[in-house]
């Protein structure tokens, strides 16, 4: 059994984490609003793809919400399974403040902690106890049901544990009350349940029974202080996500496919890499579309792909709020999206882009070429996007309310 801070991560750093170069403050709260708070983090991360290490929104938030406890005073200690996507944290936090494990409990089949056995509890317990921390922070993963046996391991020695939720509800087969209890337990062992959705939420207490007096709805926070966008001839469009059948990259192809004809000179990038992408290129290839079709695979910096973007698209079969989508409205894009989770809560369908049903590769071709053909319809849809992050997904809000729920304040 790993022991914490026996097998950790520092880096060498005589200055405060909010003192560090590059790292404007998030929140705009005093410095020592979690002065004397420690804070565990429990996070799995198997994200390293022949070599290739992918970043999603799980990654980004955890990032995030651990910056921002790390600028409110909090000492923080986080325990991962899989890969590290701490380094630079570490950079800039001072070593008393940050330290980072590698428990890897939970394995690539988001396995290992989910059976709520005596003895895993047990050894679970006697680490929580020895980080000394009075609140755990659990981002869990498989529909909610990766780190049960942590979360009833930390309740039982007296810490407040706070479990964030960030995906749909997986389904359970009928006949299945042992797993039905096992998403069950740890979240009625929960002291507050954050979700990015209100629809996400209401599909967790309708379909396993959550307790819903202990949810928040927090969604994703993006910063808005992009220069106003000038679109004045919308062709190039673009998708940024995994190329999966999930997330509806085969849908949006076929739409391309219908509008190419019209559009001439009409372009697709899918930012990204995943299993379908081989498939989707050959598919483009044997359309005559390769040379307007591109497959960029997975970028770290998205930012130059946003600047050239003059429309996002994101025909998700299943999504509870998407983070790519969030950061091209806060760059004044506006977006095409499916009626998903939580999706038309951040989409508002006429005015900040248009909503479709998922899979309706007409419909999507639709929505598509009324963007395409009208410039201005665009840039109002556009400002209207990136107003609405400004108002309802700060990222400052956002995460203030994420540490005072956390802080239990």
């Amino acid at each position: 059994m790993n022991q914490p801070f026996a097998n950790t991560q520092t880096r060498a750093a005589d200055f405060a984490f909010a003192d560090a170069p590059g790292m404007e403050p998030l929140l705009g709260l005093p410095p020592d609003l979690a002065a004397g708070r420690r804070v565990t983090v429990l996070a799995v991360h198997h994200i390293d793809v022949g070599g290739i290490v992918y970043c999603g929104g799980a990654e980004k938030y955890t990032r995030t919400v651990i910056r921002a406890l790390l600028e409110c005073g909090a000492r923080v200690h986080v325990g991962y399974s899989g890969n590290s996507i701490y380094d630079d944290l570490l950079d800039c936090a001072h070593p008393r403040q940050l330290t980072v494990e590698r428990t890897n409990w939970i394995d690539v089949n988001l396995s290992g902690d989910a059976r709520l056995h005596l003895r895993t509890m047990l050894q679970r317990r006697r680490w929580l106890r020895s980080t000394r921390a009075d609140t755990v922070f659990v981002v869990q993963q498989a529909g909610g049901g990766a780190f049960g046996a942590s979360i009833l391991a930390a309740r039982s020695v007296g810490m407040r544990v706070i479990v964030s939720a960030r995906q749909q509800p997986l389904a359970i087969p009928d006949g299945s009350p042992r797993l039905y209890w096992r998403r069950r337990l740890p979240a009625m062992a929960a002291s507050a349940i954050l979700f990015n959705s209100r629809r996400v939420a209401d599909a967790y207490a309708a379909d396993y029974r959550w307790p819903a007096e202990k949810f928040h709805v927090i969604p994703n926070g993006e910063r808005a202080d992009h220069p106003p966008r000038e679109i004045s001839h919308p062709r190039r469009i673009l998708c940024v996500g995994r190329v999966t059948e999930a997330k509806g990259a085969d849908v949006l192809l076929a739409a391309f496919e219908r509008l190419a004809p019209r559009f001439a000179d009409a372009r697709l990038i899918f930012v990204g890499d995943g299993p379908d992408m081989k498939a989707l290129r050959a598919r483009a290839t044997a359309q005559g579309l390769a040379s307007r079709v591109r497959f960029a695979g997975h970028q770290r910096d998205r930012d130059a792909f946003f600047a050239e973007a003059d429309l996002c698209v994101q025909l998700s079969r299943r999504e509870s709020m998407s983070n790519s989508v969030l950061e091209a409205m806060a760059r004044g894009l506006p977006c095409v999206v499916t009626d998903v989770g939580g999706m038309t809560e951040l989409v508002v369908d006429g005015q900040t882009g248009f909503v479709v049903s998922p899979g309706d590769a007409l419909a999507a071709t639709g929505a598509i070429q009324r963007l395409l053909e009208n410039a201005d319809l665009c840039r109002r849809m556009g400002r209207a996007a990136q107003a609405r992050v400004r108002e309802r997904f700060d990222l400052g809000d956002v995460m203030r309310r994420t540490v005072r729920a956390i802080l239990g304040e």
